[in-house]
């Protein structure tokens, strides 16, 4: 397997840009094959710095590979040239300086060929985006030159995907509805797009067109084209747009048309296909080879007879129907297979691996915070499973170095160190988080479609970045039967699971929130040998949201609560009465917020209302009357607190698993969990150990009958929680390792 990186330099990096959507894509499937490494740029746009760097933190060593994608003129071709360590070139496309004659583009575009041909010799992998452009490579000197095709994701252009507003706005303008998807520039001929529309019109009065694409409003040739387009009406430049926009406009149209005179392949005309629209295309450069056969081609410009055959396509149902099947099917040839596959193909071999295999099996458990000092959550679930293991298995944990998960602030020494049986590698985390614009940013993506970039920007600000500890889990592949990643969402699991496919277990710790939506999970939910999931419900909804998820299995965690004294809580705390506890971050997140609402709520309303009880750390600060924030607590506290309580209180909507809920049963505790989540509504109907809420009078009445029925209630949790045993949990991680270790090529 891979164990050299493969970085990736682009002349400049912006959203929106296609050449660094490819990088990005590229680094993706990079990934399937094992390999790591990151995207420089010579100038990268404010926002993208999570994802990719400035040229100048660039270190490589010699077995390393840097490609570049080439841009017009770009001085990276010297810094290439100069990078000690192997050197590739992926070229996608330069546009003839005779498109440009007369302006300032064409000397540039002269320049940016010529640097082609000086690059061979000295690049020892060349690569071309289509045949066509892989004969360019080839005519200026370049030997042995690969195609690898770019990443097109049909699930991202699904109905569901559209903007609903533009949908609807422009669903229901006149018929035909054509569409072109490009910059206005002069090779892309939008003047020959206005030329059928005018044809069109002749047939059918009521025809649209739209043009989707970045244009200088001020330029003298656009202001040209906007007159012209005034004068035949019913034509509409929509300029950029957001990627929900995008397949608003595609899925909105009856017809694709491309008109341009040159292209290295032409990603619209797949993401038409993708949008199931049937597609009309001039046969210039790499046209027809995109097509693959699909669509129609056309050679000549023949407005009149173009627009009859349009309107043709906009009308013949059957003739639709079998193109749209046809450009479907063509779509598989850019899959992010296909792309691994060239990109095997291209890329150096690897030296071959050195696998080591011991008698006692040895598991890599991947998290993005671990330590004793960590309470609840996926962390805590990890040390759990992991201690519990250390008996049978060989465990060595690869984490960061952080405590904090809303900054991910360094605090811990990087390096090796114990915790009782298990080994721990702590690596730096290469960035903080600042968590009020994360938030910001946060809300203006969730629940609207986004392209790759912005998601792979989204995890990246989400942090951790650890690019250190996913090269050190490389390395050491060959040293591990399995790795164990706990939770999907951060970015170790997110890269790390195609990087070990092989032999990755997940617990994914999922629940319905927002970033499930995100494409780019599929890789967390898809890749492994298998999931690891904590209820019923958390394994119901990943299959409902990736269809073509891993094997899975309900293996849950178990539960062995320390003997407890309730009173040395409440003598530390100088705590009479009754109370309600929540253990756990102190996040709005996780529904503390609401909670504290409600109690206020229920203080206000009684005068005998218990006391609420917050233990744990987190950016909110509680406060209010009868309300007792004892901060972080160890684990004995944490025993003694929960079997003294009238109440637990699991207020959160989204949890895959409420292992605080879990440990309540254990002590035979009753909990009052909200019920918008489906796994704590699971927890209470299974156990009949506790009552729900949604609002504050349920919460009210929730409180009530946890205190005029404590003692059955009280009963049924015990039951409920001793079903939770470790031995069970154990048995089912030792199978799922072993079946792992069987399956692994060695």
């Amino acid at each position: 397997m891979a164990t050299f990186r493969v970085h990736q330099l682009v002349p400049n990096f912006r959203p929106g840009d296609a050449m660094g959507a490819a990088a990005i894509g590229f680094q993706r499937a990079l990934r399937h094959l094992g390999f790591t490494g990151e995207v420089f740029a010579g100038e990268v746009a404010p926002g993208c710095e999570a994802i990719v760097h400035p040229i100048a933190r660039l270190r490589v060593e010699r077995d390393d590979l840097v490609l570049y994608h080439h841009g017009i003129a770009s001085s990276l071709v010297a810094k290439l040239l100069h990078l000690p360590c192997r050197r590739g070139l992926v070229f996608h496309n330069i546009t003839p300086a005779r498109f440009y004659a007369g302006t300032r583009l064409a000397e540039p575009l002269v320049t940016g060929r010529a640097q082609l041909t000086a690059l061979a010799g000295h690049v020892d992998v060349a690569i071309g985006v289509s045949r066509f452009n892989a004969s360019e490579l080839e005519a200026a000197g370049h030997r042995d030159v690969k195609v690898v095709p770019l990443l097109v994701e049909p699930e991202r252009f699904a109905a569901s995907e559209a903007d609903a507003t533009l949908l609807a706005r422009l669903s229901r303008a006149g018929s035909p509805r054509v569409l072109a998807v490009s910059r206005v520039v002069p090779h892309k001929r939008v003047d020959d797009l206005l030329s059928l529309h005018q044809a069109l019109k002749r047939i059918a009065p009521r025809a649209q067109l739209t043009v989707v694409g970045g244009y200088d409003a001020g330029q003298r040739a656009f202001k040209a084209l906007k007159a012209r387009a005034d004068d035949l009406g019913q034509v509409t430049f929509l300029g950029k747009v957001t990627h929900a926009q995008l397949v608003a406009a595609y899925r909105s149209a009856e017809l694709f048309v491309s008109m341009s005179e040159h292209e290295g392949l032409g990603v619209p005309l797949l993401e038409a296909f993708a949008s199931e629209v049937p597609v009309l295309a001039f046969g210039a450069a790499a046209v027809p080879e995109t097509m693959g056969g699909r669509g129609l081609v056309f050679d000549e410009k023949h407005f009149a007879a173009l627009a009859e055959v349009a309107a043709q396509l906009v009308s013949d149902a059957p003739l639709r129907g079998a193109l749209i099947a046809g450009q479907r099917e063509r779509l598989r040839d850019f899959s992010l297979e296909a792309v691994a596959d060239g990109l095997r193909a291209a890329l150096p071999a690897p030296p071959p691996s050195r696998p080591r295999r011991s008698k006692r099996p040895r598991v890599a458990f991947v998290v993005q915070r671990f330590g004793e000092f960590i309470v609840g959550g996926a962390e805590a679930h990890a040390r759990q499973v992991a201690l519990a293991l250390a008996p049978r298995v060989n465990v060595e944990v690869f984490t960061t170095c952080a405590t904090d998960h809303l900054s991910w602030k360094n605090e811990l020494p990087p390096g090796t160190s114990r915790d009782g049986p298990l080994t721990v590698h702590r690596f730096p985390a290469s960035r903080f988080r600042n968590i009020r614009a994360f938030n910001r940013t946060s809300k203006e993506v969730f629940g609207t479609a986004q392209d790759l970039v912005a998601e792979t920007r989204w995890l990246a600000d989400q942090g951790p970045t650890a690019p250190a500890l996913l090269d050190a889990l490389v390395a050491a592949r060959e040293r591990f039967d399995a790795v164990a990643f706990f939770t999907y969402l951060y970015q170790p699991t997110v890269y790390g699971v195609p990087l070990l496919a092989d032999r990755a277990l997940v617990v994914p710790t999922a629940h319905d929130e927002p970033p499930l939506a995100f494409h780019l999970y599929a890789d967390v939910f898809e890749r492994p040998r298998a999931l690891l999931c904590n209820t019923p419900e958390e394994e119901a909804l990943i299959r409902a949201r990736f269809p073509n998820a891993a094997p899975s299995s309900v293996v849950g965690v178990g539960v062995t609560p320390l003997p407890a004294r309730p009173e040395r809580f409440r003598d530390a705390f100088d705590l009479a009465g009754p109370y309600l506890l929540y253990v756990g971050r102190m996040e709005a997140g996780k529904g503390v917020a609401e909670l504290l609402e409600f109690h206020q709520a229920m203080v206000r309303a009684f005068h005998d209302a218990p006391t609420l009880v917050l233990a744990g750390a987190g950016e909110l600060k509680p406060k209010g009357a009868r309300v007792l924030a004892v901060g972080r607590v160890d684990e004995q506290t944490k025993w003694d607190a929960l079997s003294g309580a009238l109440a637990v209180v699991v207020p959160s909507r989204y949890e895959s698993l409420s292992l605080l809920a879990l440990e309540a049963f254990a002590v035979g505790t009753p909990i009052i969990g909200h019920t918008a989540g489906a796994v704590v509504r699971g927890q209470l109907e299974r156990s009949q150990g506790g009552a729900g809420y949604d609002d504050e009078a349920s919460f009210l009445e929730a409180v009530r009958v946890v205190g005029e029925r404590r003692g059955p209630l009280s009963k049924r949790a015990r039951a409920y929680g001793a079903k939770h045993q470790w031995r069970n949990v154990i048995d089912a991680w030792l199978s799922a390792i072993e079946r792992v270790r069987e399956g692994v090529k060695r």
